[in-house]
């Protein structure tokens, strides 16, 4: 009984059942991306700072995974120290190309200091 275990799991393994062949990357419950997207673009190193003027500063990369260009929009929407939303005209849906494998670093600055938190969106573009 016991070789015959051996001998499953060895099958198993060399099969690369249960192994993960694409690791996928860490994900952050502040970003948010549109099912649309598939696993073409995921958003790596995500980052929340207060800068030197005491202003929140996000920073995070944008990952194009496939094999073709991908056209997306983004918005950084600001959040209060009660987890509301900050209305501002900075909030807005941004457009951008990202060429294959390309990695884009992206910034946005809280329009007012009581900003305390961000919650960041992608979708594919809309015309």
């Amino acid at each position: 009984m016991k070789k015959l275990c051996f001998l499953v799991a060895t099958a198993l393994m060399l099969l690369g059942i249960g192994c993960v062949h694409n690791p996928v990357p860490p994900v952050d419950a502040r970003v948010t991306l549109a099912p649309g997207l598939g696993s073409s673009i995921y958003v790596t190193s995500v980052r929340c700072t207060r800068n030197q003027a005491g202003y929140c500063l996000f920073q995070a990369n944008v990952v194009n995974n496939s094999r073709k260009m991908a056209r997306v929009e983004y918005k950084v929407q600001w959040l209060d120290e009660t987890g509301m939303e900050i209305e501002s005209v900075v909030s807005t849906w941004q457009n951008m190309a990202v060429q294959p494998g390309e990695i884009k670093g992206l910034s946005a600055v809280a329009a007012g200091k009581e900003a305390v938190d961000f919650r960041f969106y992608v979708r594919p573009f809309r015309r």
